[in-house]
């Protein structure tokens, strides 16, 4: 019952009881024998009198009883219907109720150390499963290997940032989204067919529940090789899979490069010996051959020579470094590498190594190249009796150059030569310097340094695999995200989002920074922050935040509001760039979340023709549930939200921040729903009407922009 058809229940008798009194006091009076009007004027005084009574009564009884009791009722309630909050109900101070607050204090003490037990069993039964957890968390973080996990669905149910990496769409990698949006499907449903069929058949490879296949990311940027492993259940039911994936780019571009060679040594090299053969055959079997006659068979071979040394050095030119591609090699930063070297040379050889420049990533085997340099210093020091050494390295065209640097002479060539003959140490068995060089594709050389007295040997480097220095565009998710595994049990296909749970479903909880509160008349969005809500958790790792350049300047009273000013959007890209990367985040199946949404939404359809999106997500605004689960309560504005359910609001007034302050409302609403029976999203639409209050708001949204213009 609302609160105005209370008030009503009370004052209307209240009123009637005055109307009567006065009645009453106009017929006594005219029965005494006063003429209607005389009685009527002396009736009046008293009536006024018990008028104003009756109004002080009415303002004490509702400010006594009337509003105190209501105030415990919407504690009671919201205590009830939320198993999340754990707070204090608010008492009224003043009241006419007697003990009736105590009791109900008393009361909700009592289920409140109840819920606390309960909580606290539940915790202890799962720590076991949390401590595993854990560590498959450190585990899946340590490798290099894209990990992920999906249901039959196709839907990703487990991932860590190596598979973000490898996949390069950060915004379309989460829990609950299809891993088909991001991989080639053929090959995944190709192998998941195949591994199916293999268990349905029996034979004897039954059992083997994986098998290896190529792909390629959505955007085939990279080429990986993946192997699959089927999960099953105690019945022996498939319900998902594991898919490890392995970036094989480079390998494949190895093995055209070889092709390459394998064409060109068949097609040209073999016509150019042929040719050589043919010649040289026919001066040897005509040694009586005239000079003239010997001409142009001499000039055959002389071409030809030519032709094929240049052949022969373009190929090895192209081919340096990679013949040796096979030899499994890392990126190595140059600091550990001189670090471990300096380690290994102080003890036993009384040598001082040090790291000079900025140290820098190169690809190569490091223990190999330790035992190169370990080698070489140690042949320096026996020339020339030097002790101490600097190494830095540098950058060149397509190489790393390490220099190593001394206060002494340049070692002269034919000794450098003799001494990469030697073999690099035991732990490489007969492996020469030279040979550790060629599987690098180096050629090592001395010169004067840069100062005088000063030598150096280079040792040109492979180029790393990862970019040289940090980059930033990305923010990958710290750590990968869990949640309930029991989405391995869906039933194939959608029977209607109106009977799904909303337990179940996938929410994104957006919200945006404008310019000002007139999207028609040219409010333009600063930023957007979105994060994604799965199975009752707020997903961490899964946020989108971006600043947009409006194209505008920004007013002074927004920036008041938001803190965004002209210089830190001046070069962030603009809203057609911005929008479809969100799209790609928010995906077709989640529900839009936020909070007063018609405000947001507006902004967004406005900018779909011009960007090329449009967003067909159905939309829940937190604010209308609010309303639907409190009518009595005046304010349900965010904040006032935030304080009611006890959520701690981090980044207020920022896009992210107010994404995730109204996410975190969304799970408490969402709890108290589920405890009033309204447990779908059917349920939802029908209880708030939301959808009509939508179009209304987004109508009263347009006729305001239209009153700007």
């Amino acid at each position: 019952m609302s609160m105005q058809r209370q008030n009503l229940f009370i004052l209307i008798p209240l009123v009637i009881f005055c109307l009567l009194v006065f009645a009453l006091l106009v017929l006594t009076a005219w029965y005494a024998g006063l003429s209607p009007g005389a009685a009527l004027q002396l009736a009046l005084l008293p009536g006024v009198v018990l008028g104003l009574l009756a109004v002080v009564l009415w303002l004490v009884l509702k400010r006594l009883c009337l509003r105190p009791a209501r105030q415990l009722s919407r504690g009671i309630r919201a205590l009830l219907e939320s198993r999340l909050v754990d707070r204090e109900i608010p008492l009224p101070r003043h009241h006419a109720l007697h003990t009736l607050p105590d009791q109900v204090q008393a009361l909700a003490d009592s289920l409140r150390g109840a819920r606390r037990e309960m909580r606290v069993a539940m915790e202890s039964a799962a720590a076991q499963s949390a401590e595993q957890k854990r560590w498959l968390e450190i585990i899946l973080q340590g490798l290099t290997e894209g990990v992920l996990v999906c249901n039959k669905n196709h839907q990703i149910l487990l991932y860590n940032a190596s598979a973000v990496s490898l996949l390069e769409n950060p915004e379309r990698v989460g829990l609950g989204r299809s891993l088909l949006e991001v991989l080639s499907p053929a090959p995944v449903r190709h192998t998941m067919e195949r591994l199916e069929w293999r268990q349905r058949t029996g034979d004897e490879n039954a059992n083997e529940l994986s098998a290896p296949f190529v792909c390629t990311n959505r955007a085939s940027h990279k080429i990986m090789h993946g192997r699959m492993a089927l999960i099953r259940d105690d019945s022996e039911e498939i319900t998902g899979y594991l898919i490890t994936l392995i970036d094989i780019s480079n390998d494949v571009a190895t093995l055209m490069r070889l092709d390459s060679v394998r064409r060109a040594i068949i097609r040209d090299l073999r016509s150019a010996t042929a040719n050589l053969r043919a010649a040289a055959e026919v001066l040897a079997d005509s040694p009586t051959l005239s000079a003239q006659e010997r001409q142009p068979f001499e000039t055959v071979l002389t071409v030809e020579a030519r032709e094929l040394s240049h052949t022969l050095d373009a190929l090895a030119g192209e081919f340096r470094g990679h013949a040796l591609g096979r030899w499994p090699m890392a990126d190595i930063y140059s600091a550990d590498l001189v670090n471990c070297l300096a380690r290994h040379l102080e003890g036993p050889y009384g040598m001082t190594v040090s790291h000079v420049g900025h140290p820098l990533w190169l690809q190569g085997d490091s223990l190999s190249l330790l035992l190169v340099m370990s080698r070489l210093l140690q042949q320096v020091q026996q020339l020339q009796g030097v002790s101490h050494f600097e190494i830095e390295a540098l950058l060149g065209d397509r190489r790393v150059y390490l220099d190593i640097r001394w206060q002494g002479q340049p070692i002269p060539v034919a000794t450098l030569d003799q001494w990469i003959e030697q073999v690099c140490g035991e732990e490489l068995d007969s492996e020469t310097i030279r040979d550790v060089l060629e599987r690098h594709g180096s050629e090592i050389w001395s010169q004067d340094g840069a100062e005088a007295d000063l030598a150096l040997v280079r040792i040109p480097l492979l180029s790393p695999l990862r970019h040289q220095f940090a980059v930033t565009e990305e923010q990958l998710p710290a750590r990968p995200e869990f949640y309930d595994f029991g989405l391995m049990r869906e039933h194939e296909g959608d029977a209607g989002l109106a009977q799904r749970l909303l337990s179940d479903l996938a929410y994104v909880v957006f919200d945006t920074e404008t310019t000002g509160l007139d999207p028609v008349g040219g409010d333009e969005i600063i930023s957007i922050g979105g994060v994604r809500v799965v199975k009752g958790r707020v997903l961490s790792g899964e946020t989108f935040e971006r600043l947009i350049h409006p194209g505008r300047p920004i007013p002074p009273g927004s920036i008041r509001f938001h803190g965004i000013t002209d210089e830190m959007v001046h070069d962030q890209p603009p809203i057609r760039e911005v929008l479809p990367r969100f799209q790609n985040f928010v995906g077709e199946d989640a529900i839009l979340v936020a909070h007063n949404a018609a405000y947001d939404m507006k902004f967004l359809r406005l900018k779909e023709e011009s960007c090329g999106v449009v967003f067909r997500n159905p939309v829940i605004d937190t604010l209308l549930l609010s309303v639907m689960l409190e009518p009595d309560e005046e304010d349900h504005s965010l904040d006032a939200l935030c304080e009611r359910y006890g959520i701690r609001v981090s980044g207020r007034h920022t896009a992210l921040g107010d994404a995730l302050a109204t996410a975190g409302v969304l799970i408490h609403l969402i709890d108290r729903l589920q405890a009033k029976g309204i447990s779908t999203f059917g349920d939802v639409m029908h209880e708030s009407n939301m959808a009509a209050k939508l179009r209304l708001r987004d109508s009263m949204l347009n006729q305001q922009g239209s009153g700007y213009t």
